[in-house]
């Protein structure tokens, strides 16, 4: 009896396993990692770029690295669709194309410019997609973008482009962004949605001649479901910084137009108090918590002048970033989309106005309290000391 039950459960387990046969092998495959989107306004055709690594591009072998540099392919195909566009590329492909491990999409400013919503909208629907899938823009050749390496000729895999968010805190730098957040942000009737923008660096790396390298300088701005323009890179950094709780700044602190110390900072989102209503839209305060590191002791100053000085500093930093937002007609810091949900009917009512519904006064009064947690060995007087 056990014998016959054995030889059943040996049939089954080779059954099961014939139904592999018609898979590939992975070397037999064309993994599509990143895809560019472009539009031509002239000719009115749509540009598809495909980066495509092979194994040797995509697998880590342990202690080992190739001697040299693994190329890589970047496809291109027109069309009037994108995805007729996508399609021309399938007949010119050879191993097949897999998109099962597509991790990013990079829009150039022509599409921003002419098309975003009909892209927008088509890569929503499109379920071969992940909603997870990384979302940058660009004015830089999409393909020089999707050729170069890592550091150290590492494959595109380690480069931002590729690289997801860690636990780790980001330094100075710009979080990604991915298409489910965006476009959850993008169909907000209030608040702004943010795609970083990926440029290239050609000066910061050297070998015996410039390593390019990609990073994200600043902001492309979505209000309302409409393109409101670019934010610089350290105004950009400022809101992340202000919006997550990843984001660490180093950050240089001023007195009297003379550099006394530099910090590593660390905060929570803000906490929005909306006051007595000024019109439709109420008035608000912001008041932020910071976690301050001393890093540099460069001038001699008392810890009471230090602290306030840094709380006063930020305060202006967050005042202008404010304004930023004001001249593009934006809602930088996000007040309006916590305050809509709770205001419902004088929601429907601001809808009518035409106007943008933050102004000057709107932002009341910005309270940010510094908490220095760590002096790195430098010493303050203890009755300078709170």
């Amino acid at each position: 009896m056990f014998n016959n039950i054995r030889k059943l459960f040996l049939v089954a387990t080779a059954l099961l396993l014939t139904g592999c046969t018609g898979s590939k092998n992975i070397q037999d495959l064309t993994y599509i990692v990143s895809i560019g989107l472009d539009y031509n306004e002239e000719d009115e055709l749509y540009t598809a770029y495909l980066q495509g690594l092979n194994f040797a591009n995509v697998a880590k072998q342990e202690g080992t690295k190739p001697t040299e540099p693994v190329p890589t392919y970047v496809g291109s195909a027109s069309g009037k669709t994108l995805n007729m566009a996508v399609r021309n590329l399938y007949k010119a492909t050879r191993p097949s194309l897999f998109f099962g491990h597509t991790k990013t999409l990079v829009i150039s400013k022509n599409v921003i410019k002419y098309k975003y919503k009909e892209v927008l909208e088509d890569v929503g629907r499109n379920r071969s997609l992940r909603p997870n899938l990384l979302l940058y823009t660009t004015d830089e050749s999409m393909e020089e973008i999707f050729k170069l390496n890592g550091l150290f000729q590492y494959p595109p895999v380690y480069t931002v482009l590729l690289t997801e968010e860690t636990a780790e805190a980001l330094q100075d730098d710009i979080g990604a962004t991915s298409l489910m957040n965006f476009l959850r942000e993008y169909y907000e009737p209030m608040g702004t949605a943010f795609i970083p923008n990926i440029s290239i660096d050609k000066k910061s790396w050297q070998t015996d001649q410039p390593y390019p390298v990609l990073y994200l300088n600043g902001y492309s701005l979505f209000h309302q479901s409409q393109f409101k323009g670019d934010l610089p890179s350290q105004p950009s950094i400022i809101v992340d910084w202000l919006l997550t709780k990843k984001n660490q700044i180093d950050y240089p602190l001023f007195i009297n137009d003379e550099l006394v110390s530099t910090f590593k900072l660390l905060t929570k989102e803000p906490k929005i108090k909306y006051k007595k209503e000024k019109g439709d839209f109420s008035t608000f305060s912001l008041e932020v918590s910071v976690k301050a590191e001393l890093i540099e002791k460069l001038r001699d100053a008392s810890y009471i002048e230090v602290k306030s000085a840094l709380e006063k500093s930020l305060e202006n930093e967050i005042r202008k970033v404010y304004n930023i937002g004001l001249d593009k007609q934006v809602d930088l810091l996000n007040v309006g989309e916590k305050w809509y949900r709770y205001h419902p009917q004088k929601f429907r009512k601001l809808e009518e106005q035409p106007s943008f519904y933050l102004t000057d006064n709107s932002l009341d009064d910005v309270k940010v309290k510094v908490d220095i947690t760590h002096f790195n060995a430098y010493r303050y007087e203890h009755e300078s000391m709170e």
